[in-house]
């Protein structure tokens, strides 16, 4: 196989030594915005790189808007629609800096985003519940303190 060339549309996030249980042997791995690309270097005195595998990040399982991608030390599991990959890491820093630039990738959202996301949701749900508008309260506390917002009540829900 050829050394993998990068299409016009695709930019760089990681680059990295490690191991894969999947592919024997120290792998090259590049992470893009478009895909995952495990190369071998070959060779003893002229180094060449030989393509092993391209895993595009379409192929990433997603399930409730979370890709299924776990850390775990310095090991990152990655379940793919047609295998599971186990990566490998130097230590864990490496593990998690990747880990972080392949979710983004593969959802199109930032950790910040998704926080937010999770935040919003879990105020939604309150809300609901209770028949309360928690932001609403959260900022009469912060403009009243909590004596006048208790005074004044609970801001219900419209």
């Amino acid at each position: 196989m050829a050394n993998y060339e990068l299409q016009p549309d695709e930019v760089i996030l990681y680059e990295g030594t490690v191991n894969c249980k999947e592919y024997k042997g120290n792998l090259q791995l590049t992470l893009t915005s478009r895909k995952i690309i495990f190369e071998k270097e070959k060779g003893i005195f002229k180094k060449e790189k030989e393509l092993v595998d391209v895993v595009t990040l379409e192929q990433v399982k997603i399930y409730n808007d979370t890709a299924q991608i776990k850390q775990k030390a310095s090991e990152v599991e990655i379940q793919t629609i047609a295998k599971n990959l186990t990566i490998i890491f130097s230590g864990m820093l490496e593990a998690r800096k990747f880990t972080g630039k392949i979710i983004d990738a593969a959802t199109g959202t930032t950790v910040a985003k998704r926080s937010s996301n999770k935040i919003k949701d879990a105020f939604n749900i309150v809300d609901d519940t209770l028949g309360l508008d928690t932001r609403g309260t959260i900022k009469g506390v912060l403009e009243n303190g909590v004596k006048g917002t208790i005074l004044n009540g609970i801001a219900k829900k419209k």
